[in-house]
């Protein structure tokens, strides 16, 4: 991806973030070469353009850093099936609200 990342491209990848969680969580073993690099891969740009968009009074830079990260840490730990639900839950929660925010504010 060389152009900057819309909302819709977030939304998409947060479905398949949870579709995969779903898959893992239900006994799927995913390949690492075959399913999860390429899915790190096309998705490791989206966690690094967050550290790109605008701020404004609430996304600071130290909050676009945190949900980067978070982010990236998502993006692996999906395919896992032991990553703790409750853990799951509010790592998503978290990205998910920011990435609504930086669409409402149209920062995103």
């Amino acid at each position: 991806m060389s152009r900057n990342a819309v909302y819709s491209d977030y939304r998409h990848m947060l479905d398949q973030i949870e579709h995969r969680y779903s898959r893992a969580k239900d006994g799927y073993e995913f390949n690492f070469k075959t399913e999860i690099e390429p899915f790190l891969n096309q998705y490791k740009v989206l966690a690094d353009q967050l550290l790109h968009i605008n701020t404004d009074e609430r996304l600071t830079e130290q909050v676009k850093e945190t949900m980067s990260d978070e982010l990236m840490e998502l993006l692996m730990s999906c395919h896992i099936s032991r990553f703790s639900l409750k853990l799951y839950h509010e790592k998503f929660k978290y990205i998910n609200m920011w990435i609504n925010h930086a669409h409402k504010e149209d920062l995103l």
